[in-house]
């Protein structure tokens, strides 16, 4: 075989290698990623308070594909549980994950812009602030905190739910507070659903280290409803594997009614005539149905006439 003809044969072999890995590159895959986003709604047009560029384009298209369908928004009471579910723990929205994971850390400045420029109305559906707060959750990293971090520092009413979808996500991010921490901001935490949102994670980790910020916060609690949950994260840490109530006892509608946090169940027995409830008991051989976390649709809470 002649020598020139074994070197275009290794030229082309070569060749094919190289076009081989490159189809298959990470920028290579992300590339068409992103291609096949802009596909699926080659017509949206990003929103007015979305920076200029094809990044801010494609999230734009992104967020498109996983808002909530109209029919499930006719109903106002339905559409605000919505908003406030969604903003603060999220949709899982597939396509916005599929961009963020494609657009890399280069598009933390878009969902920046996003958080902090698009207005948010009262009931008004999508919150783009909400869909950018799951890119940057999605996204991680020391800019994706720091910008949902600025987001704390912003208590304007309207942007409420906002405050606290970048306090819930924040505080999945591993090693941003410690339990310990977070039960001394309860004490300074002046909105009722933030410290619930925080005494929710604190009571799903039963750190010892976070009971002396929790007894100062109950002792500085003013509320009765959130002092009952202070003293419920405090007794579970107290009383592993036991069921305790989250109203000190009162049960002012006659029920003594208990959760098993660790096996994510509830039950309720009759109040003992003129006494107080038991704070602590153990778990019944049997139980009524499971604790469920708050739905678009829940029903308000006890404490939702709190402003």
């Amino acid at each position: 075989m002649k020598l020139s003809t074994i070197l275009i044969g290794a030229g082309a072999l070569a060749l094919g290698g190289y076009v081989y890995y490159d189809y298959n590159s990470p920028e290579s895959k992300d590339a068409r990623e992103l291609k096949e986003i802009e596909q699926l709604a080659p017509d949206v047009k990003a929103p007015s308070c979305f920076p200029q560029g094809v990044n801010a384009r494609l999230f734009a298209i992104a967020i498109s594909r996983d808002q909530r369908l109209p029919a499930d928004l006719e109903n106002d009471q339905t559409r605000r549980g919505i908003i406030e579910h969604d903003c603060i723990r999220g949709n899982q929205p597939a396509t916005v994950r599929r961009a963020v994971k494609a657009l890399g850390e280069k598009a933390v400045p878009v969902y920046a812009q996003v958080l902090e420029s698009c207005p948010v109305v009262k009931d008004e559906y999508p919150v783009y602030a909400c869909f950018a707060l799951d890119a940057l959750a999605d996204q991680g990293g020391k800019d994706a905190v720091a910008v949902m971090e600025k987001a704390l520092t912003n208590h304007d009413k309207t942007r409420k739910n906002v405050y606290l979808g970048a306090l819930y996500r924040l505080m999945q991010v591993p090693g941003w507070r410690s339990n310990a921490q977070l039960a001394g901001m309860v004490t300074t935490e002046q909105d009722w659903k933030a410290k619930e949102l925080m005494l929710e994670h604190i009571r799903n980790h039963k750190d010892v280290s976070a009971r002396p910020d929790l007894e100062k916060a109950y002792a500085a609690e003013q509320d009765q409803q959130e002092k009952g949950l202070i003293k419920a994260a405090i007794l579970e840490i107290e009383n592993p594997g036991k069921c305790v109530m989250t109203d000190e006892g009162r049960a002012e509608n006659g029920v003594c009614r208990y959760t098993c946090h660790d096996i994510n169940r509830w039950f309720s027995v009759p109040k003992p005539a003129n006494a107080k409830c038991g704070l602590v008991v153990d778990p019944p051989a049997e139980t009524q149905p499971p604790v469920t976390a708050a739905t678009p649709a829940a029903a308000p809470a006890p404490a939702a006439a709190k402003k």
